[in-house]
């Protein structure tokens, strides 16, 4: 029931807030393609290819703030507007 109400709240919003939700989850879905790609490039050699790890961890990390801006700047919009 809970999850029904969400996603008529959801797909409610304006058209502007909308758009800010979808592209945050178009940038966070290539973020996260281009950390599985690095992933898959280090091969799990932690000695010669380190940084591919490290820049693959940054980017799951930058992924999860994008996501959270994103849901955060569509919920003010949503609010502002009504």
């Amino acid at each position: 029931m809970k999850l029904k109400a969400i996603l008529r709240r959801m797909l409610s919003m304006c058209p502007e807030a909308w758009y800010i939700f979808r592209r945050g989850l178009q940038l966070s879905a290539f973020l996260m393609l281009c950390a599985f790609a690095l992933l898959l490039e280090w091969n799990g050699n932690m000695l010669e290819r380190y940084e591919l790890y490290m820049t693959a961890v940054s980017l799951m990390e930058i992924t999860q703030a994008t996501l959270l801006i994103s849901v955060l700047a569509s919920v003010l919009i949503e609010d502002v507007q009504s």
